[in-house]
């Protein structure tokens, strides 16, 4: 949708707004508080239906959507996007929207939510996540959330007006049978307000905006006042809260920390209402979703399968539809243009090229040249050059790091001197919450900061590659793709920066488009072109997939795995981190580990997820009273770097299989744990015992231990069959409470 466009839709939008305001306004006058179906024409309109359907005892009515015939038309009429489909959604079910940019996804979600589908069931409470529109930015953040729930919202005034009139009944004296009538409605709006969980609205909200890295003065920040990536999570949120009959997420990981993505797929595993998602995050359209929705050829085809699997089937459909129409095109390549056959020969043309152009361009996209070879003047112990892949390209020792470090009480974000090296065949993922230090640890090792205590060496003639989260901030709008390479590198010829721009992406009239009309993906890539001409011995990403569909993600992927030099990439794309590294740095509040598997990394996580979700002391001094979070070291929270130099009296590799970079020695030592976690350490079990043990939502379950193999145990939670594999530290003797229905641990 063009700028001109969206104006118009926002002004039509701010218009149906005022009209409807006006009439509900004009409702509320007209009300009669001792009808309650004069009450419920206060409501929205799918809670007025669900009351139509309860007073005619049908208490069952199906939540599916099936419209045999739908089309959907640009705004303005001149395109057509889906044509005579079916629109088809099943209740209670977790469905993936997948297709091309431009397809119609976003147009088919907001026609969705603003009610203009005819046939749409309107008993269907329908929620659209996205980002929020200027009559949303009024209150505070906390409040934001807690007033998002249109029947929440009506039922609080109604039961205001309710209690105004019966506490005025005396003096008022209303009519025989008005006063039980006006008590009978309390009673009924305040069961309604039990219902939807009205009274814990508060309570419920704050935990989701702590671990989305709001701590109490966070939640209390205007709106208005945040970025629009906080923003974004204000909006995430809502849409937890709200717990829609129908909820529609529309690249919901975007701007989102590792940490609010985990949590966003444990919420998505445990919505009780049905949801379609669009998402360039495979891992979690893998983990979450059941069905697929294809959008193609201007229809919606429907696969009843997961995402993993239904890429698989859709590659061979793909493969045999290219070997059919070949055939095809053979066989009638005369085919007079005039005739049926002749257009239909055409039609077939303009896909096989549509899809090898495809092809071409994903194997092509994102490529790199050869790097040239490093000077190697390092030494091992018996004074022989060190092998080309071990050459150092950046040594950290002994790093501290402040930015107010002359303060009365400085905050350091890595208080216990860290050391870290990176060499030419480093390929590490970083990870962690916003504020947690990895952006202030990229910024260091780029020499963008200087380190307070401690010194980074570089290789002294290593190129570096730096994309970061607002590279594209550097760009002159004005310019066009290939103007702006000219001007970069005046030296080269046109021609070769033109064939450079056409392998991230910019290919074709694009490359002659002023950026200010490009998408943020296409002036990504052209960010990309200027970094990659001269291939980087270290190239560090910092959330490159933010804007990019899912089938660009793959290609960087690809051109990832082909790169030969040293990588360091921060991404909340789980499929993207455990396909392009080998260990993943976690920077939590607290923590600063390397670890060789992702799972490990998640579950260690997790934990910091349940902290925040319960407001402890990490969570709570982690987030510093910034909104989007904000950390400091732990030792300057529980005094942990006095635990851990009087435990670390050698290196040695904890039980998780997580190493803690640290002062001592160059080498990493063990994670100094806190008093609880290292007390639960020494605790013992046996095959056979029932204990409890750590979901990764954070909560713990009723199981029972079948094998012991050292630190890992093998359980199997009592209540729902799951088996896997956990540290003794994941583990209590106590018994749980029982477990409340659809908080079972999703099966594996």
């Amino acid at each position: 949708m063009g700028s001109g466009e969206h104006e118009h839709s926002s002004e039509l939008l701010a218009k149906d707004r005022a009209e409807a305001q006006a009439k509900w306004d004009a409702l509320w006058k007209e009300c009669d508080f001792s009808s309650k179906d004069s009450i419920v024409t206060l409501f929205p309109q799918y809670a007025q239906v669900q009351h139509e359907l309860r007073t005619k005892n049908k208490r069952n009515v199906s939540k599916a959507v099936d419209i045999e015939s739908f089309t959907l038309k640009t705004p303005f009429g001149d395109q057509t996007l889906l044509s005579s489909t079916q629109l088809k959604l099943e209740p209670n079910s977790r469905q993936c929207l997948y297709g091309p940019n431009s397809s119609g996804k976003t147009l088919l979600f907001t026609n969705i939510s603003e009610h203009k589908i005819k046939d749409f069931p309107k008993h269907l409470h329908v929620h659209h996540c996205k980002e929020l529109e200027t009559h949303e930015l009024h209150d505070t953040v906390l409040g934001t959330v807690v007033n998002s729930h249109p029947l929440r919202n009506i039922l609080i005034k109604v039961e205001k007006k309710l209690e105004e009139l019966i506490a005025g009944a005396a003096d008022n004296a209303p009519a025989e049978g008005v006063l039980d009538a006006w008590k009978e409605n309390l009673h009924w709006v305040k069961f309604t307000m039990e219902s939807i969980q009205g009274y814990t609205a508060e309570e419920r909200a704050s935990k989701m905006l702590r671990v989305l890295g709001f701590d109490e003065v966070g939640q209390a920040k205007p709106v208005t006042a945040l970025s629009g990536g906080l923003r974004m999570r204000v909006a995430l949120a809502m849409a937890f809260f709200i717990e829609a009959d129908l909820l529609l997420l529309d690249e919901p990981t975007n701007h989102l920390d590792f940490p609010s993505v985990l949590w966003l797929e444990n919420r998505l595993r445990a919505y009780k209402g049905s949801f379609v998602l669009v998402s360039h995050d495979r891992e979690l359209l893998n983990n979450v979703c059941t069905q697929v929705l294809l959008i193609e050829d201007r229809q919606i085809k429907y696969y009843s399968m997961g995402f993993k699997q239904f890429e698989v089937t859709k590659a061979k459909e793909d493969k045999k539809k290219a070997e059919e129409i070949e055939k095809y095109i053979e066989k009638n390549r005369n085919a007079d243009p005039s005739t049926m056959a002749g257009r239909l020969l055409s039609e077939k043309k303009q896909w096989m090229e549509s899809y090898y152009a495809r092809q071409v361009a994903l194997a092509g996209k994102f490529t790199f040249p050869v790097a040239v070879p490093l000077a190697n003047s390092e030494k091992d112990a018996a004074g022989n050059p060190v092998p080309a892949d071990q050459i150092k390209l950046i040594n950290v020792e002994n790093l501290r790091f402040s930015y107010a470090p002359q303060a009365e009480n400085p905050v350091f974000i890595f208080n216990d001197p860290i050391n870290f090296t990176c060499t030419a065949t480093t390929r590490i993922g970083v990870m962690g919450p916003n504020g947690a230090g990895k952006s202030t640890f990229l910024k260091l090792v780029t020499h963008k900061l200087t380190p307070t205590d401690g010194k980074i060496t570089d290789h002294p003639n290593f190129t570096l590659a730096y994309f970061g989260q607002h590279s594209t901030a550097e760009l002159n709008l004005d310019m066009t793709p290939i103007e702006f390479m000219c001007a970069q590198f005046p030296d080269e010829k046109p021609g070769v920066l033109r064939s450079h721009l056409g392998k991230t992406g910019v290919v074709g009239g694009v490359a002659d488009t002023r950026m200010q009309r490009l998408s943020f993906s296409q002036r990504s890539c052209v960010i990309f072109a200027k970094l990659t001409l001269i291939c980087p011995h270290l190239l560090i990403l910092d959330e490159p997939t933010n804007f990019l569909d899912l089938e660009s993600v793959d290609s960087l992927i690809g051109a990832c795995n082909k790169y030969k030099g040293a990588l360091m990439l921060v991404s909340h794309n789980r499929d993207f981190l455990k396909r392009c590294a080998k260990q993943y740095l976690s920077i939590v509040p607290g923590h600063f580990n390397l670890y060789d598997e992702l799972k490990t990394a998640e579950r260690a996580t997790y934990s910091f997820i349940a902290e925040m979700e319960e407001g402890g002391n990490v969570g709570k001094s982690a987030l510093a009273n910034c909104a989007g979070g904000a950390s400091v070291h732990a030792s300057q929270l529980t005094g942990a770097a006095a635990a851990a130099k009087a435990a670390a009296a050698a290196p040695v590799k904890d039980t998780s299989g997580a190493f803690v970079i640290s002062s001592s020695s160059a080498a990493p030592i063990s994670a100094a744990k806190p008093a609880a976690a290292a007390a639960a350490a020494k605790v013992t079990y046996a095959v056979g015992e029932k204990v409890t043990a750590l979901w990764t939502d954070g909560k713990w379950y009723a199981a029972v231990i079948k094998k012991i193999d050292g630190a890992k145990h093998t359980i199997t939670y009592t209540q729902y069959g799951n088996t896997t594999t956990v540290n003794a530290t994941s583990l209590k003797k106590a018994a749980p409470a029982a477990a409340k229905p659809g908080a079972a641990p999703a099966k594996k």
